[in-house]
């Protein structure tokens, strides 16, 4: 692309033509962020099962849905996750997926970390596999996150994790009441692991 050529007139004032170019660029460039790429990344408070509060650094990676004016959205391509503070025994390595994570935490039982996570988009429930219920559970195993069958136990959790994440952008640290405010105008299955859902796919 070339480089705009404003001219000015005798007393130092744009021309109508240049002003129309810019005016013209600056509209293009506001399209193409509208429909362009999601990048967010932010650190979040977790509560843990067991009352304890860990701070994780996470990122959001997408493509944006829609046009200009039109109602929007986006379609999650990779989103992470990792402890950030404090250091622990049994840090489990960070987590890279596509899908959204919900539920992060720490079974005493077998003494390893789980997370659960679902989805934006009904394309994502078919690459996921199409489960029953709409979600995928991983367990952290020697240095590596293994997707698994999701654990019974484990319905009816209530999500500790940021779902309704802004493609604009978040807070650099969002805490455990910001969620929990958030958290009431999300879907059933972003608030907390559901038993049976009605599948719109």
């Amino acid at each position: 692309m070339g480089q705009l050529e404003v001219r000015e007139s005798g007393d130092g004032a744009a021309t109508a033509t240049g002003k129309l170019k810019l005016l013209t660029l600056l509209l293009a460039t506001a399209a193409l962020h509208a429909c362009g790429n999601v990048d967010v990344s932010w650190k979040e408070e977790v509560k843990l099962a067991d009352g304890q509060i860990i701070i994780v650094k996470r990122t959001a990676e997408g493509k944006a849905l829609g046009e200009i004016g039109g109602p929007g959205g986006w379609r999650a391509t990779r989103m992470t996750l990792e402890i950030d503070r404090p250091e622990l025994p049994h840090k489990p390595p960070a987590w890279s997926e596509r899908w959204v994570p919900m539920l992060f935490d720490f079974d005493p039982g077998t003494r390893e970390w789980f997370l659960v996570a679902t989805f934006y988009t009904c394309i994502d429930w078919r690459e996921m596999g199409a489960p029953e219920l709409p979600y995928v559970q991983y367990l952290a195993r020697d240095g590596r996150w293994d997707k698994v069958p999701l654990d019974p136990k484990l319905i009816g959790r209530r999500a500790n994790l940021l779902t309704g994440v802004n493609a604009r952008g978040e807070p650099d640290l969002v805490n455990v009441e910001a969620k929990e405010r958030r958290d009431r105008g999300a879907g059933k299955k972003f608030r907390h692991v559901v038993d049976a859902w009605l599948n719109p796919c």
